[in-house]
Parts: structure tokens; sequence; C-alpha cells
């Protein structure tokens, strides 16, 4: 009968759906107890440590009734990246020459981050100030949790995990300012859980980086260093030494066809850009033809240890070292090479001391997990950790900086009113520019008023511009007249700079603005009639 066959085919049906059903429950039932894990929870309190160093700080520079405070999560690089994100989302071009300076006007130049600033502009677009301040969070946030992940897969130890990252944060907490390059670092940490995932046998990992580094050459050079830490792993498979704490663990035939075969297509990928293999080539050409821009800026340099920071720094050297000649620590070479190059890396490159971190985080993981009970999911207080990750997560929320806190931190860090008088008075141009802040006129003026130098050290090295900056903002003997071979009509610096106090004294020169962070000297004939001293 017709019913009787319709009960009969849909019988099957109801099975499959219930059965689907109790399937779907389940892994949402698994995933609500993995978020509210003990692990999770340690991770969460690392975000909020942080997020709330990031948020206090803020508001303590917003509050500053002085203007001295200088501390600001966005950088004088951050805005230029800007405005070259939303030039992108509306032309649907990629810049091939500069338009931006008036110093090295249609030289070559290409945005070798634009993935990076896409994501920047479409955050300024849709909330500003906000929005960027939310884009950080989420690159800082990713960033920690990657970091903690990266220690548990070394050491298979949550809670040593989360000492190890708890020790380093002094350590990476001032890098934290708004750059491609964050995300550049987050590529990074999934590059390094994949290959050491793959090292432990869990094969299907490795199968991310091909798409890691499409996007990862499209967004920061560090990917360069992404296929140093790939051909390192390979080597340590196919390399037989033992010498000392040098334990060799060597690739089955398999894994290492596996490995070259996903070398091969992250290669083939690192070729997509819209530059073609100009952006893959980029790291490359700053390491060699750009000598001036690795000497001359401060991340560049090696890190004092003069100070509070460079002491931690070299203090956690000294126990690691300790621990390791008191655990006798073994290593697989791929192990021992990072571990020497970040080392290497951080004391000579203040920029590096965040690959240290992160290689370091593991390393500092396996030693403490000799030491500290595992976690134990069986004992496990689900609902106290989820209440508590959600008062965490309250409370990042509630330290969340208003718009008008965000605006005034801004102007405590970037010569606001010295823009509002070029703005009134465009006239006052070509104006000399501290490089710091260059980025933040492009943005703020516009093309109508064009810089001498920004953040793209690339550029102005290679046109001869930045060598040039850093003699006029030195002082040297030629200074007047490198200030007339460009045309200068204004002067836009600190106070105290040399400059400044030269300027001060110049029969030619007058200063037409001035506050407690920057002051604006206009040459006689060119000064405005009305200047707001």
């Amino acid at each position: 009968m017709p019913f009787e066959d319709s009960k009969s085919a849909t019988a099957p049906e109801a099975q499959y759906d219930a059965e689907h059903g109790h399937a779907a429950f389940a892994r949402a039932s698994s995933l609500i107890r993995k978020l509210s894990s003990f692990p999770v929870l340690m991770g969460m309190l690392l975000v909020a440590a942080v997020v709330g160093n990031l948020f206090l700080g803020l508001r303590a520079a917003a509050s500053d009734l002085q203007g001295t405070a200088r501390y600001c999560i966005f950088e004088g690089d951050t805005w230029w990246h800007v405005v070259v994100g939303k030039q992108i989302l509306s032309t649907h071009t990629w810049p091939t020459s500069d338009a931006y300076s008036f110093s090295a006007p249609g030289d070559p130049w290409i945005a070798d981050e634009w993935l990076g600033e896409v994501a920047m502009a479409a955050s300024d677009l849709r909330g500003g100030l906000t929005g960027l301040t939310i884009l950080l969070i989420a690159f800082a946030a990713s960033m920690i949790f990657l970091i903690y992940g990266y220690a548990y897969v070394k050491s298979r130890n949550a809670k040593a995990a989360f000492v190890s990252c708890a020790l380093l944060l002094p350590l990476i907490i001032i890098f934290f300012n708004l750059r491609p390059q964050l995300l550049g670092y987050i590529f990074l940490l999934i590059t390094l859980i994949s290959l050491e995932s793959f090292r432990q046998g869990r094969l299907k990992k490795l199968w991310f980086l091909p798409v890691v580094f499409l996007l990862w050459v499209n967004t920061h050079g560090t990917f360069a260093l992404g296929f140093g830490i790939v051909a390192l792993y390979w080597l340590g498979g196919v390399v037989n030494l033992r010498v000392g704490g040098l334990q060799p663990q060597l690739w089955t035939a398999g894994e290492r066809r596996h490995l070259e075969i996903v070398t091969l297509l992250s290669l083939l990928a690192a070729t997509i850009t819209p530059y073609g293999t100009r952006l893959t080539a980029f790291p490359l050409q700053m390491a060699l033809f750009q000598p001036l821009t690795v000497a001359s800026f401060q991340e560049w340099k090696p890190p004092g240890f003069d100070g509070s920071y460079g002491k931690y720094f070299l203090v956690l050297l000294l126990i690691i070292l300790v621990i390791h000649l008191v655990a006798r620590m073994e290593y697989r070479l791929e192990e021992a090479g990072l571990l020497l190059l970040a080392v290497y890396g951080a004391c000579v490159h203040t920029r590096l001391i965040v690959f240290f971190v992160m290689i370091i985080a593991g390393v500092l993981a396996q030693m403490i997990e000799r030491y500290v009970p595992r976690y134990e999911p069986g004992k496990d207080k689900r609902f106290l950790n989820a209440a508590l990750i959600a008062l965490i997560a309250f409370g990042c929320v509630k330290l969340f900086p208003s718009r008008g806190e965000l605006r005034q931190v801004v102007n405590h860090g970037f010569p606001e009113g010295a823009v509002a008088y070029l703005r009134q008075h465009p006239s006052a141009g070509p104006v000399f520019d501290k490089e710091f802040w260059g980025g933040y006129l492009i943005k703020e003026l516009g093309p109508q008023q064009k810089v001498f130098i920004d953040g793209r050290a690339d550029l102005y090295e290679e046109a001869g511009v930045l060598s040039d900056y850093l003699r006029i903002i030195d002082l040297a003997p030629d200074t007047p007249f490198l200030l007339r071979k460009y045309h200068i009509r204004s002067c836009l610096v600190e106070p105290q700079s040399a400059l400044a106090v030269f300027l001060a004294h110049s029969p030619g020169w007058t200063r037409a603005y001035g506050d407690q962070l920057s002051v604006l000297f206009v040459r006689r004939k060119e000064v405005p009639a009305s200047g707001n001293l």
C-alpha cells in the first residue's frame, strides 16, 4: 500500500537524521568542553594580561593632562599602511611608484605588505580608531595564544606552556603596535606549530603551509624566515649528526617526500602576488641593498642592555643556560639550529626578539615540563572555568578605551596641532618632517601636502633621500645646503632636537607653531601672517 511504502522509505531517512543529529550534538558538546577547559582558561589569562596592559597604558596616556605621554599602539607606519590599503581598495590597483612624497616622486615602489594594509584600511573604514584598535587586539590575542599553543605542542604540558609564556610576556608586549608584521608573526607561529606537529607524526597538519605562504608572501617579508625554518626542519631529518646533546631523528622516506612536496607547493604559492616574483625577492633585496636602513633604525639595532628590559632579557638567557646545563637537555638538529638562530638574532636586532620569544617559549616549556604535573581532564571544573573565561572577556570589553581616549592618545603621540596649522596654510610646504610623523602627515593632509620622508625606508634609501634625512636631522655641516636642495620652506621637528635649536637661532627662519610635542619653523619670507605660537 502507498502508506506502507512511504513509511518504509522514510524510516532509514529518519534513522540517518537521528544518527547525524546525535553526531552533531556530540561534536558541539566536545567543542564546548574544550572551550571551557583549564588549558583554554590559562590561554585566556595570557590574552587578558596582554590586552589589559595595552588598554591600561592607553587610558593612562589619554588621561595625561600634560600631554607628555607617548604611549601609543599606533606607530608612524600605521598611518601610511592604512592610506595604501585604502588606495588599493578604492582603485583595485597596486602601486608601483611613489605618490606620497616630494623628495622621491614617481620613484619605483611596491606595496610589499599590501594584504595587511588592506585589512588595516578595512578596519579603519568600518570603525576608525576603534576599528584599528580591535584589529590590533585580534592580532595580539592570536599571537599570544599561538605562542602558548606552540609551547604546548613542544612540551605536551599546558601548565608548563603557561608558565613559559608568562615569563616571556615582558619581552614581547612592547611589540604589539599596529603594523602588518603582526600578521606575519601569526603566520610564522602557524608554520612552527605545523612543522612541529608533523615532526610528532600528525602528517595532515603540514598541508596548511602552501595556503599560509600564499597569504604570507603578500603580507610581510618574514615569509623568508618561514622558508628558512622549513629548510632547517628538512635538514634536521636527513643529517645523522650526534654530538653532545644532539639527538638525530631521521625522516622516513614517506615523511621526507611529504615535506618536500609541501615545500615545493609553498614555493610555488609564494610566486602568486600582484607583483609576480618581485615580492618573493623583496626580503633578499632589503638584506643586501639597504645597509643604511638596518644601521640607522632602532628596531634593527641590538637591544640596549643597560635598562630593565635588556637586563631581564639577559637574566632569562642565563636562567635558560643554567637549566640546560643542570638538566642536560637534548635537542634535535633543527631545535638546536632554531635556538641558536633565535638567540643570535635577538642579540643583533631588537626586532628579532619576537622570534626569540616564540622559540624560547617552546624550549622553556620543555624545561619546566619536568617539574610541573600535567593537566588531568578528569579533575577539571568546567563550569568554573567557563565563568572565569566569561569574566575575563567582560573585563576586557569594559577596559576598552573610548573613541575620545583613543583620539587623545594619538594627539599625544603625533603632531595634531602642527597638522591643523599646515592644513590652514598649505603654502608652508614643502615641509621637512620627522620620519616617525611622515605616515601621519600622509593620512591627515592627503596628496595636497606631500611629505619629505615616512617609514618606507626601502624607497628613500634607494633614492638617496634617507642619507640626506639623517644628515639633516643630525645637523651635519651641509644641513643648510640640503634644505635648499629640496626647496624646504618649513621644518616640522621635536622642540628639543638639534635641528630645532639650530633653526631657532638662524636669522632666515621663524617659529610659526609650537607645542610640547612639535615645533614648526618657516622661512621668514614664507611665514603666514597668522601663526599659532
